[in-house]
């Protein structure tokens, strides 16, 4: 505002001297052209002054709370941004141990599965060798009786075999003789 008046009191001293500068005091008509230039120039001044300046504060005014908000917005985001931040990194340094203790767990959960798988193995094998063991004992006893079998069945006929070249008739009649009498004492 003063600024305005000191612009308005510095024009009016220009034409002041311009005016007295002419002939003998008296104003010319170029004079007048310049006063009428000057008032001209104060009146669009104070129109400025009146109608354009309170918007043109408005205007600066606005602009500069939109620029201090955008500031401020700004702030906050780098504020919500570095907090962001220090909370990825808090869940990175958690993640890294979780990861660490997951990896620890499956090591662990894996030496328990090879454990359960050897036991098993283990089992399997005893279960196998206790089935070999029968099944031998099993194909021994088969052996044995067929064994046996063919050892009797052999016997008989070595035995028939060397009975028939030492038995004579007289031999034969008297085996008949006792096996009826065996077979008649039984019956009776």
């Amino acid at each position: 505002m003063n600024i305005f008046y000191l612009l308005i009191v510095t024009l009016c001293a220009a034409a002041r001297v311009a005016c007295a500068s002419s002939e003998g005091g008296h104003a010319s008509p170029t004079d007048w052209i310049f006063i009428c230039g000057v008032i001209n120039f104060i009146l669009f001044l104070i129109v400025l002054y009146i109608f354009a300046l309170p918007r043109i504060k408005n205007f600066f005014s606005e602009r500069s709370g939109n620029i201090q908000q955008a500031l401020k917005e700004a702030e906050e985001a780098k504020i919500l941004a570095e907090t962001k931040l220090k909370e990825y990194e808090k869940k990175m340094a958690f993640l890294s141990k979780e990861i660490e203790e997951i990896r620890k767990a499956v090591e662990k959960e894996g030496e328990l599965e090879k454990e359960r798988i050897i036991a098993a193995a283990a089992k399997e094998a005893e279960t196998m060798k206790w089935q070999a063991k029968i099944i031998a004992e099993q194909e021994l006893k088969y052996a044995k009786a067929a064994l046996r079998k063919e050892l009797a069945s052999l016997s008989l006929e070595r035995a028939e075999k060397i009975i028939k070249e030492k038995i004579n008739e007289d031999d034969h009649a008297r085996l008949v003789k006792d096996y009826i009498l065996q077979i008649t004492s039984k019956v009776i």
